[in-house]
């Protein structure tokens, strides 16, 4: 059996910023902004705090995989993009087990609760309120990213876990990725006529249904994309 590859650490890694990477920015810090000025949050503040802290909070999220990353001797991160879809760290080479692809996966979701909880210590001491609210704002907004991508659908945190999850009980990743690929078609068989139902029905909610839906198949493809240049 051929050893695993193994990579020279570098010491840093780039941030890749795009024109499009403006939107989940602009989209994050919209959100923020409505939730600030409902909490009586200037308008001002609530847009720059957003905008740079919803910036930094996918950062951070994507850190916590590379960092995760360099203790696995088969693997080297080589870039941080901001991407329309949001953050997404490159690798170059594979793993060996789906031990380490765990390792990997988890270590996103976790580094977002770590921030979260960070945000809450500070809120804890003696601050005014205008300090502590926005702040608690984005620990929730932490919270939500770590939610989010333990959803196990591709190419989120969760899915890499499942995947890796799978490959240590069955032995190999493949065999991991087919059954998955199996329960995929069986779930979208499923879900797509509920969804147009519920579109039709509920044009808010069915939109919003099939807006994330496709969002997370075009962030797979950009993904892959990245993977490969």
């Amino acid at each position: 059996m051929r050893p695993p590859e193994r990579f020279m650490r570098r010491s840093t890694i780039p941030v890749l910023f795009s024109w499009s990477a403006l939107a989940p920015v602009l989209a994050l810090s919209t959100i923020f902004t409505m939730f600030g000025v409902q909490m009586g949050l200037p308008l001002v503040v609530s847009t720059i705090f957003g905008g740079l802290g919803c910036a930094a909070s996918l950062l951070f999220h994507e850190l916590g995989h590379v960092r995760a990353a360099s203790t696995v001797p088969s693997l080297r991160p080589t870039s941080v993009s901001f991407i329309w879809a949001g953050a997404a760290t490159t690798f170059e080479g594979r793993y060996s087990t789906g031990r380490e692809q765990m390792r990997v996966a988890i270590a996103g979701p976790c580094a977002s609760f770590t921030f979260a909880l960070a945000l809450l210590a500070v809120c804890a001491l003696p601050a005014p309120m205008q300090i502590k609210e926005p702040l608690a704002l984005l620990a929730l907004f932490n919270i939500l990213i770590a939610l989010l991508n333990l959803v196990p659908a591709s190419p989120l945190d969760g899915y890499k876990l499942v995947v890796g999850v799978l490959w240590s009980l069955t032995g190999s990743e493949s065999s991991a990725r087919r059954i998955l690929r199996r329960i995929g078609i069986g779930w979208a068989i499923l879900e797509l006529p509920a969804a147009f139902v519920l579109l039709v029905e509920r044009p808010l909610v069915g939109s919003v249904v099939l807006l994330a839906g496709g969002t997370l198949f075009v962030q797979k493809r950009l993904t892959h994309r990245l993977a490969r240049s």
